[in-house]
């Protein structure tokens, strides 16, 4: 995620949090995880409260935060989020798709603080606000996030994509949107034995037109690089060999056509009909977005150098993750106390991460309160909303301003 110069100017020294201090690691890192909204001051007070158990604890300044936090580098909380992800997949039966783990790959955009420091790292220039590129490696099924970056927006979203690469597993299975295939991206699922569903424009090449202009439900093709696919693929390392690769025609209700493109061949165990479904399920990521935007606002930074923004998301993202697997036990809670209805229920994913504020700092405390977490599982099994299948309705995107998060206005209690 950060440069190897960047990571150096901020590796933490050997003496770093051994003096006996009022923010020590262990409660600066909790501090960072507790869905931080408001002013840090006004957070910092309602920390030290929790953390002491008593109103108007004593607190520390802002100054202190900022001192501290300057020691921790933001890459720990990228790799307690790979511990978190990847015990959670020994632990427990995550749901799969036919034996496979379902992950999304998607970008989005970051309104970021117009600080001199800022600008200068994701390389904006003129008055506009800053923004960033956000990319993420997320499980559709159990709404986790495997792997997140924030980079300048010159890094593209098919870059990203291939470095997530390395870091899955022969058993994933990976779903792209439509501005992601390329052959060399292709080549490179094929180079790590990665399986792969991704849609297509209907001009990507021949044999797409080709099946455009047909009726064939299911194809497999030999796709056969260009003089620009095979320059990429020189660039990356990869082989330029030709693919045989399968397409899929998808029919929508109201009649449109999509295409996807698969390294599933076999049309024994999976028939074209399963593509309709398994595409749709990449719509997880999409609602991943509104929680990270909207419910965690990832974007509500707590300080203006490139080494918060950081420590932001990632912290965030880790918090979400946890929210995550709190909400995959209360769910199972929730499928044997709502089993005699008529509609399935699912766990409201928004009321159970505001529960997550403030009990996130007692649940990771060395003695945290008794049967603190069965409760806490009680309470966002008994919040829950019916799951209507087949239910749809238009998307209403309106013109508006993006929120913005203004340090001098942050909310107070």
């Amino acid at each position: 995620m950060a440069s190897p110069d960047f990571a150096d100017r901020h590796r933490v020294g050997e003496t770093a949090f051994t003096r006996e201090r009022k923010l020590p690691l262990p409660q600066l890192v909790k501090f960072l995880l507790n869905l931080r909204k408001g002013a840090n001051q006004d957070e910092l007070d309602r920390f030290f409260e929790v953390v002491c158990d008593e109103p108007l604890a004593e607190s520390v300044s802002k100054s202190a935060l900022t001192q501290a936090r300057a020691k921790l580098r933001a890459e720990a909380f990228a790799e307690l989020g790979r511990i978190v992800v990847d015990e959670a997949m020994g632990a427990l039966p995550l749901r799969r798709w036919h034996g496979f783990r379902l992950l999304a790959v998607d970008g989005s955009v970051f309104l970021l603080p117009k600080a001199p420091a800022i600008v200068a790292a994701f390389e904006q220039t003129g008055e506009v606000t800053p923004q960033g590129r956000f990319s993420r490696l997320y499980d559709v099924l159990d709404g986790l996030i495997v792997a997140a970056d924030i980079e300048p927006q010159r890094v593209g979203e098919r870059v990203l994509a291939g470095e997530y690469l390395p870091a899955t597993l022969a058993d994933d299975l990976l779903l792209y949107d439509r501005g992601y295939p390329a052959f060399w991206l292709c080549a490179a699922h094929a180079v790590e034995q990665r399986h792969f569903c991704a849609r297509l424009p209907r001009t990507f090449c021949a044999d797409v037109t080709a099946c455009v202009a047909g009726q064939a439900r299911s194809a497999v093709i030999t796709l056969t690089p260009g003089e620009e696919a095979r320059r990429q693929c020189q660039a990356f390392g990869l082989p330029s060999e030709a693919l045989r690769l399968r397409l899929i025609r998808v029919r929508l209700k109201g009649g449109e056509e999509e295409f996807l493109i698969t390294s599933l061949l076999d049309e024994e165990t999976f028939p074209a009909p399963l593509f309709k479904r398994l595409y749709h399920l990449r719509w997880g990521i999409e609602e991943g977005y509104k929680r990270e935007k909207c419910f965690a606002e990832i974007e509500n930074f707590s300080g203006r150098t490139v080494h918060a923004l950081q420590q932001d998301v990632l912290a965030k993202v880790l918090t979400l993750n946890l929210t995550a697997l709190l909400v995959w036990l209360a769910q199972w809670m929730t499928k044997r106390l709502y089993q005699a209805r008529r509609h399935r229920y699912q766990v409201n994913f928004a009321n159970a991460l505001s529960k997550m504020k403030d009990n996130v700092v007692r649940l990771l405390a060395l003695d945290p309160p008794p049967r603190l977490l069965e409760r806490l599982l009680g309470a966002m099994a008994a919040e829950v909303e019916a799951i209507r299948p087949d239910r749809s309705f238009p998307r209403d995107i309106k013109s508006s301003k993006p929120k913005r998060f203004q340090p001098n206005y942050k909310r107070c209690r």
